[in-house]
């Protein structure tokens, strides 16, 4: 005999009732833990797990970079934007897959059927690329700029009118930074002709006037003086790869005669270089006589005889003076 068959039957029948609560409240409990707790587990599982591999993600491309600028003993200018533009295109393209996978994940713990979402997505897919020609093409000429290496973030370029600093590039749009301050995006499926005016090296292009009546080689000579040994000077020599290239007359105007001075100079350095070397140039011109062209003219005054006046202005017109004094 079993124990509840021993008891009495009141106390039989009540241990039980125990016993069938206990159980229907177990099976209540493994069904909440099995249809709400579980995917809530899940859940915070996926975004724990998408979090550390985003993490990760970041970590290895920083430390790729690490590993390629350090390889370097002196990584120039343009390995370093180029680096820095890729990992940032490439970071930013796998946080958008492993976005999408979790939420695809998500969807499928707590019950989503994603398999029509899939099909719809194709089928949207379709469309989308159908109608997104011009987002294909920005896509495309995104690729084409940084595989090519056209320019990168912090470059200077000048492209559809538009000039500034490369702050923000990505495989659909360009952003410039002009020197007012604006911001402009550039659609890359928009970038035809594109001068980089900081690629590999830059050059200081500094044209001089002087007056008509000034000594041309006297001055040649001040510039070459002055500019003997410049990529040695203690304020511009690091920045001036190449010793100054004095062209002479460049060109002549009405109350002018331009002389041009070339300097090769490392990127982003030019304008500096020539801000300076302006100054300087009008100091020594200036101590040395120079004087500043400027508009001018000149009036000749003559005295006429009587009979020199009364000539007619053109020849074969005939004066009529005698005859009106008649």
């Amino acid at each position: 005999m079993t124990p509840l068959q021993l008891m009495p039957a009141s106390i039989a029948s009540q241990t039980g009732t125990v016993i069938d609560h206990t159980q229907a409240i177990w099976t209540s409990l493994s069904d909440f833990g099995r249809t709400t707790i579980g995917p809530v587990i899940s859940v915070l599982v996926i975004v724990a797990m998408a979090l550390v591999i985003l993490r990760v993600m970041r970590t290895v491309i920083r430390r790729m970079i690490r590993h390629l600028v350090e390889r370097n003993e002196k990584p120039n200018r343009e390995l370093t934007l180029k680096i820095n533009t890729l990992s940032s295109v490439v970071e930013s393209g796998g946080r958008a897959l492993v976005i999408v996978i979790a939420g695809m994940m998500i969807l499928s713990n707590i019950g989503i059927n994603i398999a029509p979402l899939l099909a719809s997505a194709g089928v949207v897919g379709i469309a989308i690329g159908l109608g997104a020609q011009s987002l294909i093409k920005d896509v495309i000429g995104g690729f084409l700029i940084l595989f090519e290496d056209q320019y990168g973030v912090g470059d200077v370029i000048s492209v559809n009118t538009y000039s500034g600093v490369v702050e923000h590039l990505s495989l659909r749009r360009t952003g410039l930074r002009g020197t007012d301050g604006s911001f402009t995006i550039i659609a890359n499926g928009d970038v035809r002709a594109v001068q980089n005016l900081t690629k590999d090296w830059s050059r200081a292009i500094i044209d001089v006037d002087i007056s008509h009546d000034d000594d041309i080689d006297q001055a040649v000579a001040v510039l070459t003086e002055m500019l003997d040994g410049i990529q040695d000077d203690p304020e511009l020599g690091s920045a001036i790869l190449a010793p100054a290239d004095i062209l002479g007359v460049q060109a002549m105007g009405p109350y002018q005669v331009t002389l041009r001075v070339m300097i090769k100079t490392i990127p982003m350095e030019q304008w500096r270089v020539q801000r300076v070397l302006l100054r300087r140039i009008k100091q020594v011109f200036y101590s040395s006589g120079a004087t500043i062209p400027y508009p001018r003219s000149e009036t000749v005054v003559r005295a006429l005889d009587e009979q020199t006046a009364r000539a007619p202005l053109f020849a074969g017109v005939p004066d009529n003076s005698a005859s009106r004094d008649e």
